[in-house]
């Protein structure tokens, strides 16, 4: 009983914190929060889009199966790549909106660049497709999870937690997502903290042991680049990374909070290796998809799982809400981008949203694979949204770029199946794409 008393205090203040900011909303508010946010929204967001019940359980299972080395090149590619977004991307991107004036898709920035409609259909159809990944790995880690432990069944959790972030998003759309995460951040920080902490405490290796457990698996060299690949690209290719840029209040608010949320992302991940390691040495005959699953129900005392159903729920819809508002805003904004009811249309599509990601998670729930494939997505668009930060306006340069990307993806699940190398074949499609030019481009920049 005590479980759900916990649980619903979390939810009402959730749902009351939209509701209340939702009173006076205006249009910009609902859909880029105003423009108006400072640098600990920013940072807030950022994290708390990036770490959700998918995080935990996929880390978990990469150090499991591979030891640190299952993660520490993922890390090490991600301060690079966040640093190069922080330092040098979001300035430009919200300096360009700033003068582009309006942009609210990732398509947005790239019609400005390159004056073309085409461009903006590519970018904001390939970005649906990525988020849309990572919506069901929200909603499916989160469920698998709370089933585990007999807390609701797989079905039940799938749909109350969809409902839950729904509902929210109906309220208050963008602001919402930024002012729920700020709140989310940090109850998964500390909840999580709290948990790794206890976890250790109850095991009776000490961290020098735990690092020296030997992988059930060597890390291939090809699978190590692809992670530091991933780590330091993946930045580029999400939407929402964007739609912080743009909702910033200036450009420090961006560069600051998208580099200070490098530090809670970084001791989340060492965290989770712990868990990961904690597993492995004592159980090394698990499917390491189950590996966090095992460390919660084996090293955790009952006592916590109060607490460890709530850092379920924030991490689940922390990330949720992120990717379903940036599926449904894109969609909306793509179909009808001129619509004088911007807002009713994106609250029409975000419920659809929810409605298939939802029948679709009945369905798929290998969390390991959705995460490798979603990853890979984001590559495709991340080598052409470089090259756009990079004032590069060539139309055909950049679709061949996209699409060189999505054929590499494409053969890389064909003959490896989804494994991080494939990102090698990602990147080598959309390198290959920017040998292409088209000619005839209208130089956009060369009038500025």
């Amino acid at each position: 009983m005590e479980i759900y008393i916990f649980i619903s205090i979390y939810v009402i203040l959730i749902i009351g914190i939209s509701y209340f900011y939702s009173k006076n909303g205006s249009d910009e508010d609902y859909l880029i929060s105003g423009r108006d946010r400072n640098e600990f929204n920013i940072l807030a967001s950022k994290f708390a889009g990036a770490v959700g019940v998918s995080t935990f359980i996929t880390y978990t299972s990469y150090t499991y199966k591979f030891g640190p080395w299952g993660v520490i090149p993922l890390i090490l590619g991600v301060v690079v790549g966040y640093s190069v977004f922080a330092f040098w991307a979001a300035p430009k991107i919200k300096q360009f909106s700033t003068i582009g004036q309006q942009f609210y898709t990732q398509g947005d920035l790239v019609r400005f660049i390159t004056n073309n409609n085409t461009t903006s259909l590519l970018t904001n159809g390939i970005t649906i497709s990525i988020q849309f990944f990572w919506i069901l790995l929200s909603l499916v880690g989160g469920a698998k999870v709370i089933a585990y432990f007999d807390l609701l069944t797989y079905e039940v959790a799938l749909i109350f937690t969809a409902s839950i972030v729904l509902l929210y998003i109906l309220f208050s759309g963008f602001k919402a997502v930024i002012i729920t995460d700020v709140f989310q951040s940090i109850i998964i920080l500390i909840l999580l903290g709290i948990i790794v902490y206890s976890v250790l405490s109850n095991d009776q290796f000490s961290i020098p042991e735990l690092i020296a457990t030997p992988p059930l698996e060597p890390v291939k060299t090809k699978d190590i680049i692809g992670l530091m690949l991933y780590g330091s690209l993946s930045v580029f290719g999400l939407a929402d990374r964007y739609q912080l840029c743009y909702a910033a209040k200036d450009v420090q608010a961006a560069k600051r909070g998208m580099s200070w949320a490098l530090i809670p992302i970084i001791i989340i991940v060492f965290l989770l290796m712990f868990v990961g390691l904690s597993a492995l040495k004592q159980n090394n005959a698990l499917d390491y998809d189950n590996a966090f699953i095992y460390a919660m129900q084996n090293l955790l005392s009952p006592s916590f799982y109060p607490v460890l159903l709530v850092l379920f729920f924030a991490g689940l819809m922390s990330s949720a809400d992120t990717n379903i508002f940036a599926v449904a805003s894109h969609t909306s904004l793509t179909l009808a981008p001129n619509a004088p009811n911007k807002v009713q249309n994106t609250r029409w599509i975000t419920v659809l949203v929810v409605l298939l990601a939802t029948g679709i998670a009945f369905v798929w729930q290998s969390i390991v694979d959705i995460t490798i494939v979603g990853a890979a997505m984001r590559i495709t668009i991340a080598i052409p949204m470089i090259y756009i930060i990079s004032r590069g306006n060539n139309t055909g340069r950049f679709i061949a770029c996209t699409l060189g990307g999505v054929l590499g993806l494409m053969v890389g699940l064909i003959l490896f199946g989804a494994q991080p190398s494939i990102v090698l074949l990602v990147l080598l499609g959309a390198i290959l794409g920017l040998l292409y030019k088209s000619e005839n481009d209208a130089l956009f920049w060369g009038n500025r």
